[in-house]
């Protein structure tokens, strides 16, 4: 009986204090390395500031450029070498992997992004690199502010762009 009790107290003690662990911990599931952002599970490396802000002491400077996807994919083009190359527009559901949380009705206007990760981020829509099912005329975005997806975007119009690649153990 006593030995079975000792056990059983173990049993709690291990589940209370694994359980408890996970309720608190705020580890990132993104690894943060400079201006590059690792997600293991995805597979995927992420510039951590959008297209137009540049990496210093920490933190993304400079304001954030609005292109349409033909520019996009000629910034693309200049920075094809740049760290390694094949940097890309992201998919819908790959912007979506970085949103914090999706709202119909936001109750700030702080961008739906993990802020640590990606600092001043634009908190508004971002650019993917497909094209919409619906009508082949609207490209897809992820909006920040609210995390929503969509797709009523001309490809002609100017939304913001944050580059992604895919991750390759070297």
């Amino acid at each position: 009986m006593q030995y079975t009790l000792k056990r059983i107290t173990q049993f709690v003690i291990i589940f209370f204090a694994l359980w408890g662990g996970m309720a608190v911990s705020d580890e990132p599931r993104l690894q943060r390395d400079g201006p590059i952002a690792r997600d293991y599970i995805n597979k995927l490396e992420w510039m951590r500031c959008s297209v137009g802000q540049h990496w210093e002491n920490d933190t993304c400077v400079g304001e954030v450029l609005m292109l349409s996807v033909a520019e996009a994919q000629e910034i693309i083009e200049r920075v094809d070498n740049l760290d390694g190359g094949g940097w890309r527009l992201p998919t819908v559901k790959e912007l979506q992997t970085i949103v914090s949380k999706v709202e119909t009705r936001p109750d700030d206007i702080e961008p739906n992004i993990d802020q640590k990760t990606f600092p001043n981020t634009f908190a508004g829509p971002y650019w993917s690199v497909e094209q919409s099912f619906y009508s082949k005329r609207y490209q897809w975005s992820v909006n920040f502010f609210n995390g929503q997806r969509y797709n009523r975007f001309f490809p002609t119009q100017k939304i913001a762009v944050r580059l992604v690649r895919n991750y390759k153990i070297k």
